[in-house]
């Protein structure tokens, strides 16, 4: 077949943590932008991202798995290689955080968030890295946390950091191959995340909500995060206290940060 006359080839967007919150908004983006031409939507419920399939109008492949699980992400791995996608995004959203000092969130909590936020994170990129083409963007959900030790959102936090060292390290190793790798560190996002992260835990290990406000929206968050990408920008932060919070983990000891941090929790 004469080259000029190939079948263009589809790119495809694949996206965890698809069925609520930031994933569900970078499908919304990448598909506005005219970025991708096909979606691979993961998580665990399917009937949301069903839905988001329906209203973005394009071919969406749903892949129901809980990547905190070792079936989960074989469950993925055996889509990916069955299917060979020519991947354009890969974005790593799956990730849950629970507030607490050490003894009162559970193991089953502690052990889950490493499980989806680090193994889960890293086994996702790894296995979608083959796929991606020349000129494909990775972009992995950090958090405005990952500048500071966070007592009482330590495993969190923790788990965050590792995704901003990560990323940084891993941007140097796929540069060769024509792609990029962004870190995308949020602040407080007006999403289901606090449903889950205030479900344990005494209230005076947590930072009041009105401490928290304004809360900052998660498609205009996006937004920002794309464009970085799409410029190569290794760190997206999204606003003024996040930009601070990255300035002053440069210019002060860890003991200081920490102080701040506790300043903003609930007091007897």
């Amino acid at each position: 077949m004469n080259e000029t006359n190939a079948a263009p080839v589809k790119r495809v967007a694949l996206i965890t943590g698809a069925s609520s919150g930031m994933g569900r908004e970078f499908a919304r983006r990448l598909v506005a932008l005219g970025e991708c031409d096909e979606l691979w939507l993961v998580a665990r419920r399917r009937e949301p991202m069903e839905e988001l399939g329906r209203e973005l109008g394009v071919p969406a492949r749903v892949v129901c798995a809980d990547l905190a699980s070792a079936e989960g992400l074989a469950a993925l791995k055996n889509e990916l290689a069955e299917a060979t996608p020519a991947l354009s995004w890969v974005i790593s959203a799956a990730g849950f955080g629970v507030f607490g000092r050490f003894d009162e969130v559970s193991d089953e909590d502690v052990f889950k968030m490493i499980d989806l936020n680090v193994k889960g994170a890293v086994a996702v990129t790894r296995m979608a890295i083959p796929y991606i083409s020349r000129g494909g963007h990775i972009v992995e959900l950090g958090s405005g946390s990952v500048f500071c030790p966070l007592p009482n959102f330590n495993i969190y936090a923790s788990s965050k950091a590792f995704i901003l060292h990560y990323s940084r390290a891993l941007r140097e190793e796929v540069k060769h191959l024509g792609i990029t790798c962004t870190v995308f560190c949020p602040g407080w996002v007006d999403t289901a995340f606090f449903s889950v992260a205030d479900k344990e835990g005494d209230d005076v290990h947590k930072p009041p909500m009105e401490k928290r406000k304004p809360l900052l929206k998660a498609d205009r968050c996006v937004r920002g995060a794309v464009r970085a990408a799409l410029r190569g920008k290794a760190l997206y932060t999204t606003n003024w206290y996040t930009k601070l919070e990255h300035l002053l983990s440069k210019l002060l000891p860890a003991p200081l940060l920490i102080a701040g941090w506790k300043s903003m929790q609930n007091k007897k």
